[in-house]
């Protein structure tokens, strides 16, 4: 499937409160309704009090991934993503991935195929949850500054297509929500270099257009965070 395509599979089972996802062959996505995942309860937390401040719809699209498995579900996380395609896939069929297409349409087999999809979806779940929109914590690769969400995660699949070793020496840190082990942003251009995609490109954020207009009007029809009021009393 095309991003795009998921993307609105996970509009449409927000609005109709449908709690999983099951149309993407060897995984499932679990929605986050009513504000109950992370995104939300840690939106309005440490640093994001201030960046996210008249942003009352953190979270409201927020979704978990799990690859489905003979030996029981596996949740993503972005740290197995990028080793994992470090281990078994190229930077050539990435960059595709990153661009937008479909990994079931590249010819692969079906062990590098699911490798593909899961490094779509961890890109997705960056272009839905982070951004510019009243919906999406404040992000360092806004789309309002000509960058893409997903420029965070491609970084390092980048880099360790370069370094294969490199995540050993990379510290990981806690996010303000309290989640630990997570990548520190990418964003030192002395220290990234071209693992960084440039802010001239001519990638797309995949929410953009009509769909971006349906996921702002979906999140409009909704109740503000109740993580909001507790975080900016009047």
């Amino acid at each position: 499937m095309k991003p795009e395509e998921i993307a609105e599979l996970i509009l449409k089972g927000h609005l109709s409160k449908k709690p999983t996802v099951l149309d993407i062959s060897g995984f499932r996505l679990d929605l986050q309704l009513d504000y109950s995942g992370l995104m939300a309860k840690g939106a309005y937390e440490g640093w994001k009090i201030v960046r996210n401040r008249g942003r009352r719809k953190v979270g409201c699209f927020d979704f978990k991934i799990f690859r489905l498995a003979d030996s029981g579900d596996v949740p993503m996380t972005h740290q197995r993503v990028v080793m994992d395609a470090g281990q078994s896939l190229d930077r050539d069929v990435v960059e595709r991935i990153f661009r937008g297409e479909d990994p079931l349409e590249l010819g692969r087999d079906n062990g590098v195929t699911i490798a593909l999809q899961e490094v779509q979806l961890a890109m997705l779940e960056q272009e839905v949850n982070w951004g510019d929109e009243s919906f999406q914590s404040w992000s360092r690769f806004p789309p309002s500054q000509g960058k893409r969400p997903r420029d965070f995660i491609m970084a390092y699949l980048r880099r360790i297509f370069a370094e294969p070793d490199f995540l050993e020496r990379t510290p990981m840190m806690t996010a303000a929500s309290g989640t630990r082990n997570v990548f520190p942003p990418p964003v030192i251009k002395k220290e990234w270099g071209d693992c960084l995609e440039p802010t001239e490109s001519n990638a797309r954020p995949w929410l953009r257009g009509a769909l971006l207009e349906r996921f702002r009007r979906a999140a409009e029809s909704m109740p503000d965070s109740p993580e909001y009021e507790k975080s900016y009393p009047l």
